[in-house]
């Protein structure tokens, strides 16, 4: 497959397209196995497809905020930087807010949306890694990424109804940071290519076991 494809002053990259193709795949699988009935599978849904919303515009504000005197400049020019590792970060710290904001006004509502979201997120993220691997492009760390993909995506489907939903998702958290840290020990890991730092998995590692802690002790406690 060529590297993108030109449609008058448009560029369209096949990565993207692939990523497009990946989050579609993630939605399908997630409305065939989703433990809610359908009228809120549909709501988790319009809520994932919110915070996928808030965060694509999060990226184009950190793309604007790292290069900023470029877009002083250049505004123009902006669409034509990639949106890197420093991006994605504030893209993390906005998306943190808005569920920050979800968490105020119901709890339970935001553990079944980032339920739903890390099912389409480790979906889409396998179809992703799997196309690398089939395509030869760096095949040694897709193919280990995608083996921990399907691991954890055949473990939530098993685990589903025997855990809780807020246990799963962070379990799920737990496994994909710490998996993500060990592979960054000896390759360069990324995320739909973003090339994250280990630190990142570390932070998610430690929030996601502290959260859990806190849920398990602090409910004994009351």
């Amino acid at each position: 497959m060529p590297p993108g494809w030109i449609i008058g002053p448009f560029v369209i990259k096949s990565s993207l397209v692939i990523l497009i193709a990946s989050f579609i795949i993630g939605v399908i699988f997630f409305r065939l196995v989703s433990p809610f009935s359908y009228s809120e599978t549909k709501k988790r849904l319009d809520d994932v497809g919110n915070l996928l919303i808030v965060f694509v515009i999060s990226v184009w504000i950190g793309k604007i905020l790292v290069n900023f005197s470029t877009f002083i400049n250049d505004p123009i020019a902006i669409l034509a930087y990639p949106s890197g590792s420093q991006a994605f970060y504030i893209a993390i710290i906005f998306s943190a807010i808005y569920l920050k904001y979800k968490a105020i006004v119901d709890i339970q509502h935001l553990v079944h949306l980032l339920f739903s979201w890390m099912i389409i997120f480790i979906t889409s993220s396998f179809v992703y890694e799997f196309i690398q691997v089939i395509w030869g492009s760096n095949v040694m760390t897709s193919g280990y990424y995608s083996g921990l993909l399907f691991f954890l995506l055949v473990s939530i489907i098993l685990l589903q109804g025997i855990l809780s939903t807020e246990t799963l998702t962070l379990l799920a958290l737990i496994v994909w940071s710490l998996g993500q840290l060990l592979l960054s020990v000896f390759f360069t890991t990324t995320v739909f290519q973003f090339y994250l730092d280990r630190g990142f998995y570390l932070s998610v590692f430690l929030i996601s076991i502290t959260v859990i802690i806190y849920i398990k002790y602090g409910k004994q406690r009351r």
